[in-house]
């Protein structure tokens, strides 16, 4: 899906990237919009289609690009996670509760300085459940920034991926 009139700036040879937009009004200002984007892709950066095997490592990848004039005020956390539902037989996951604390998320980001986020991460093989017959998921992918305080998320978003099948 590409939103309609919205050209990257920080990706602009990659045409076809975004697929969501999360948009933070505030009373007496400027919209904040984050346009993002998450995908399961090889070492290349292409998709490596919906069956993988779970020898084999993936790479995930999320991307953010910041629009509104209140970003340079914001500091927190990006947090990002992939959600696997199972269809059939087999337990539901979050990524991150697979992978070392901490790997999907970029600390302390500070929109005076970026505006622009990609975090990439290499998921090892044999993280993903699977086996000979194969374990069908839906995926879906999650972001959130949690202000400095902490308290609570000031701006999430999902993305449903497609259905990837692990054997």
């Amino acid at each position: 899906m590409t939103i309609k009139g919205f050209v990257s700036e920080c990706w602009p040879d990659d045409r076809d990237y975004l697929d969501g937009v999360v948009e933070l009004r505030l009373p007496a200002s400027t919209a904040l919009k984050a346009y993002w984007d998450a995908d399961i892709v090889d070492q290349n950066g292409v998709p490596p289609g919906t069956i993988i095997s779970v020898d084999d490592p993936f790479l995930v990848r999320f991307r953010v690009e910041l629009r509104g004039e209140l970003w340079h005020c914001i500091h927190g956390d990006w947090c990002f996670d992939l959600k696997f539902t199972t269809i059939g037989e087999g337990p539901n996951f979050d990524l991150s509760d697979k992978l070392p604390s901490g790997v999907l998320d970029l600390n302390d980001w500070d929109g005076c300085k970026t505006r622009c986020i990609e975090v990439k991460y290499l998921v090892p093989a044999g993280t993903v459940p699977g086996d000979n017959c194969g374990r069908l998921y839906e995926v879906g992918a999650t972001f959130a920034l949690h202000c400095c305080k902490r308290d609570r998320p000031i701006l999430v978003g999902y993305e449903a991926l497609e259905e990837r099948e692990f054997y």
